[in-house]
């Protein structure tokens, strides 16, 4: 799921900066969500800024660092396996109103719930492997 949004927003971007846009939300989006994936989480994926608590503790997730105030990025990680997987960002359609179905909590613990995000580390692992890569 993350893949596949962040390969549109990747194409999104490139296509505003093609015609001169480098303003443009998207662009702006996406340099936040490299930087989050590139080097914030990484440098500390369990740091308390990130916890979630309730249904979704074994979750993290970043909002702020440059993401838009409505946006949100979750994510799974271990520390034995040495590895995080990025598992959902929400999207226009999904910005951050408490309350709203379209909420990226409420959104991200649907998808939990229905089983398309794993019960555990290699099963969300093995669910990015398996996603298959869109075209732009």
């Amino acid at each position: 799921m993350f893949r596949r949004r962040f390969e549109a927003l990747a194409a999104a971007a490139a296509k505003a900066e093609r015609v001169g846009r480098s303003d443009h939300p998207d662009v702006k989006l996406l340099a936040a969500v490299v930087r989050i994936v590139g080097t914030i989480v990484p440098a500390d994926p369990d740091h308390p800024d990130f916890r979630l608590s309730g249904e979704l503790a074994r979750f993290r997730r970043a909002k702020g660092h440059g993401l838009p105030a409505r946006y949100r990025l979750f994510w799974v990680f271990s520390s034995r396996a040495r590895a995080i997987v990025f598992l959902y960002l929400n999207d226009a359609s999904t910005l951050r109103k408490q309350g709203a179905k379209s909420d990226p909590y409420e959104r991200f613990r649907a998808l939990v719930r229905r089983g398309e995000i794993g019960s555990d580390f290699p099963a969300d692992l093995d669910t990015a492997r398996r996603t298959p890569r869109e075209r732009p």
